[in-house]
């Protein structure tokens, strides 16, 4: 037993140093730490999913950037003026008299409940149109039609997630908590929906997904009519936002095409999930909230 013993302690003594290290770091450079891992989280999230789900040959390098762009922005910076400025003035009251375990249901209300809702979906959509070429009104009207859903599967997650996050996980890492937890979502989802399952490569028209955040989170829009042949193969991938989780079985694989066809399965992690135009097969979600 002891040498047993000596060999864990050996095999994880490099993990104990880096994680020591990384929140020495994060306890100097809260910001610094929290954006920089968000920017990471989300470029390997976009990054997986072209070359591992997609199974692209070549890098879409310009959405790459738009992913960067966002996690940068929304994901690392606003959300950690939200959650470690913001909430804490917020909710301090109710921290100083019953401790996090009584504000943490209240900051997790807001996040769920008028953050995403009323900001971050309306964010996502007006980026995902942008990329996309299509006019602020119509991704609005895609907001409108698919909130819903997109709410249902991002409570799934999110709300137990943000409820850990407020109650025991330390400030300095509550944003690397996040990205943690959506990048890990993200990899999960994606082998349930078998987009590792090399014995069945997907097709071109079958993979035409994508976008981010967050950013990449969700499934197909809506303006895709069944047709008789199959999509024209696009260029560069479409960003698509359908709800995250439909009233169907949350089955690991969504059956292809055909009027119908199942619902895909739920989907959410808040965080961005990419699909893409998914006219002619089911759509392999990657999740970069």
């Amino acid at each position: 037993m002891p040498a047993l013993r000596r060999a864990i302690n050996l095999l994880k003594a490099p993990f104990v140093r880096l994680g020591t290290s990384y929140n020495d770091i994060a306890q100097k450079y809260p910001m610094s730490t929290g954006v920089v891992t968000t920017v990471i989280k989300t470029s390997a999230a976009d990054l997986f999913a072209q070359k591992v789900v997609e199974r692209r040959e070549e890098v879409d390098w310009r959405r790459h950037g738009m992913f960067i762009s966002f996690g940068f922005g929304y994901l690392g910076c606003w959300q950690y003026y939200l959650y470690n400025n913001l909430f804490v003035r917020w909710c301090k009251p109710i921290t100083a008299l019953v401790g996090h375990m009584g504000s943490a249901p209240v900051k997790t209300f807001i996040d769920q409940c008028i953050h995403h809702p009323l900001l971050y979906f309306p964010c996502f959509y007006t980026l995902k149109g942008l990329v996309e070429g299509r006019p602020i009104a119509q991704s609005m009207a895609d907001y409108r039609e698919h909130l819903w859903d997109n709410c249902k599967a991002l409570w799934m997650i999110w709300v137990p997630a943000q409820m850990v996050n407020f109650t025991v996980v330390p400030l300095h890492l509550r944003i690397p908590f996040v990205a943690g937890v959506s990048f890990a979502w993200t990899v999960v989802i994606s082998c349930m929906r078998g987009a590792l399952d090399t014995s069945h490569p997907p097709t071109e028209e079958d993979t035409s997904i994508m976008m981010e955040s967050a950013a990449a989170n969700t499934p197909t829009t809506p303006h895709a009519a069944a047709s008789g042949g199959a999509a024209p193969a696009a260029a560069t991938a479409s960003l698509s936002l359908p709800p995250l989780m439909g009233p169907a079985t949350a089955s690991a694989e969504a059956p292809d095409g055909g009027a119908g066809a199942a619902a895909p399965a739920p989907v959410g992690l808040q965080q961005l999930v990419v699909a893409g135009d998914s006219t002619d097969g089911p759509s392999a979600p990657l999740l970069l909230r």
